[in-house]
């Protein structure tokens, strides 16, 4: 077992975590405003001090930090011209003097407590990869706000947004940052963080962004960081380890191609399967907006034997519907199937011909459709 630095820091943060999640939920605004800052101020003093104290001296790779600073202008670059083409929206913050201060101080403080948290932490146990994740994970759950997951529970559609929007961004960005302080980058995310954030407390107006763009934009922006930071400034190792990491790098990009294409070849319906996003509630309880439905295609021989009580897919008017069979009618040497959605009150209208019918429902993945079905809202209505 692998020694633990900085026990007493850890446990101190774990603690914290549990009253995060009680108090954000009891009072949220007491703990944004006060308690939040107070104690990631107390944190920060306390840890300047045993640094000092015990004489470390953290080494910092300073032309990373310069490239990270780079990458921040060119996020936020990138985020503003954003609102050129969806339109600014006034700051949700307020801009006096008094306001500027106290936003600064509930914000900035506990991203430079944080971050020297997970920079001294990080650095001390470099070599003990279970502390390191262990590290990553609490300090990304301490940043999440609980009050707000529990408000959005009873809305399904915008929970996954927060989700998309916040929670992953965070995860990811807690695992990116405590993988670099660990390799001596201990200032870029401190920088990249606390410049990113002045910004927009400080500009008036902001992009009218949506919760996909901006989960995206953290996304891409991290991926970003982790190739420039592993392709720039780990290249110098030996010519050894070099060669077991070019392997193992070769394996997880063929695995990773491998798989992107099968997921695209699976969405385009290249496949025996193919995946729809849901876009009503019309089979409320089998399935509702948001899901994806997985269908079997059929073949000629097996449009005309589908059994009564089976859900199709089947395409009207060039949108695809899925809809269960309540009634089989055979007229005119033709198969034609009577639909009806399980939460509607009558049978469609319109009976279902078997050149219409893309396959037959297998199976369904609940809410990854959230993204396919906003998209086409969004197109639709502009």
């Amino acid at each position: 077992m692998k020694k633990i630095n900085n026990k007493e820091t850890i446990i101190i943060v774990t603690i914290y975590l549990l009253i995060t999640i009680i108090l954000i939920t009891r009072n949220a605004i007491l703990y944004t405003n006060l308690v939040n800052p107070l104690f990631w101020f107390c944190i920060l003093v306390y840890l300047l001090w045993k640094i000092k104290k015990d004489y470390i001296r953290l080494k910092e790779n300073r032309k990373f930090s310069l490239y990270m600073l780079i990458i921040s202008f060119i996020y936020l670059a990138i985020y503003f011209y954003m609102g050129f083409i969806l339109d600014f929206s006034k700051s949700p913050y307020s801009h006096s003097i008094g306001s500027t201060i106290q936003n600064v101080i509930i914000q900035i403080i506990p991203i430079i407590g944080i971050e020297t948290a997970r920079c001294i932490i990080s650095i001390r146990n470099r070599s003990n990869k279970l502390v390191l994740v262990y590290i990553a994970i609490i300090l990304a759950l301490i940043e999440i706000k609980y009050n707000i997951l529990l408000d959005l529970l009873s809305d399904k559609e915008k929970l996954f947004q927060y989700i998309c929007e916040i929670v992953i961004p965070t995860l990811s960005h807690s695992s990116l940052f405590t993988y670099l302080a660990s390799k001596g980058a201990w200032k870029s995310s401190l920088l990249y963080r606390t410049f990113s954030k002045l910004v927009i407390l400080l500009f008036p107006i902001l992009p009218n962004t949506n919760w996909f763009l901006n989960g995206a934009m953290s996304i891409i922006s991290q991926v970003i960081i982790c190739l420039l930071f592993k392709y720039r400034f780990l290249k110098n190792k030996t010519e050894i380890k070099n060669r077991k990491e070019n392997i193992t790098s070769k394996i997880v990009y063929t695995i990773t191609i491998v798989i992107c294409i099968t997921l695209v070849s699976f969405v385009m319906g290249l496949f025996k399967y193919e995946p729809i996003a849901i876009a009503s509630n019309s089979m409320y309880p089998s399935f509702i907006r948001g899901d994806v439905v997985i269908f079997k295609k059929l073949n000629e021989s097996e449009l005309d034997k589908i059994p009564e009580g089976s859900i199709i897919v089947y395409s009207v008017s060039n949108q695809n519907v899925a809809h269960r069979v309540v009634k089989i009618i055979e007229k005119e040497n033709k198969v034609l199937y009577q639909t009806k959605g399980d939460s509607n009150n009558v049978p469609d209208m319109l009976l279902v011909e078997t050149s219409q019918i893309k396959g037959v429902y297998v199976l369904c993945l609940k809410y990854i459709g959230y993204p396919s079905v906003w998209l086409y809202d969004y197109f639709k209505n502009n």
